[in-house]
């Protein structure tokens, strides 16, 4: 008798789970250094979407995004065997905007394609949480409660580029935000904005050549980029213009109304 059987057999006799050997991780999820509930919903069962798009492509899960993937594929990011099978053709073949094509953890960690935003129309900020603009987090979150559900969605990068004022860990953040401001728009990990890290996003945002009109160095904590639906940047405001600003909302209200 071989050792997966001997378990399953001690298991019968003795009424406990087998040992984690009985589930040997299978080469992908070795390979990706994941457990193999990562993949399936239960080790041994079906797989989950995640685990049939890593089977069929042989993509790394590293920068899987479930929510954005399942989109696309035309399923429920929680669908498992037969109904998480594809059903959009020829994917995961797709064009994603390239003011949209990066991923980057948010704020609990989780690794977030922005392409998951195609459609919408999002505003980018840098936030941090001990600046003097800091209150507009209230504004920010009011905007985004009032126009989500036409499409609006409100993206927060907090940095520490500027006097210092974002010093605290993503933890800290993320119970500043929600504590203080009720926030519930999505927020992600630190990043930098300007200098030799500068993030790749913010890169292209202020890069003159590909955003000729609105591009230049971040100026300071709350800085503004708004982008249509096809993920292209058609506004810049100053991080002291508030979220309620007219001439804001109206930019905002005019791209919601594009298909």
């Amino acid at each position: 008798m071989n050792p997966t059987a001997r378990l399953l057999l001690a298991a019968t006799l003795f009424g406990v789970l087998p040992a984690a050997p009985s589930f040997a991780r299978p080469e992908y999820a070795a390979r990706e250094n994941a457990a193999c509930n990562h993949c399936h919903v239960v080790p041994g069962g079906p797989r989950n979407f995640r685990g049939l798009f890593y089977a069929a492509n042989n993509h790394s899960l590293a920068a899987f995004d479930n929510q954005y993937e399942a989109k696309l594929a035309g399923v429920d990011p929680a669908a498992v065997g037969g109904d998480a099978v594809t059903k959009t053709p020829n994917y995961p073949r797709r064009t994603v905007p390239a003011g949209l094509n990066y991923i980057y953890p948010d704020i609990e960690g989780n690794r977030v394609n922005l392409a998951r935003y195609a459609g919408s129309v999002v505003m980018i900020v840098n936030v941090a949480s001990q600046c003097g603009n800091t209150p507009q987090y209230a504004a920010l979150q009011k905007l985004y409660e009032k126009h989500k559900e036409r499409g609006l969605v409100v993206l927060g990068f907090p940095c520490n580029d500027f006097g210092a004022q974002e010093p605290g860990t993503e933890k800290e953040i993320q119970a500043f935000c929600t504590e203080k401001y009720k926030v519930t728009f999505p927020m992600f990990a630190k990043v930098a904005v300007k200098g030799q890290k500068q993030a790749p996003l913010y890169r292209r945002l202020t890069d003159k050549a590909a955003n000729p009109k609105f591009g230049g160095e971040i100026e300071w904590n709350f800085a503004k980029f708004l982008l249509n639906r096809k993920g292209e940047v058609i506004g810049r405001f100053a991080a002291r213009t508030s979220p309620d600003d007219p001439e804001l909302v109206m930019a905002i209200e005019a791209a919601l109304k594009e298909k």
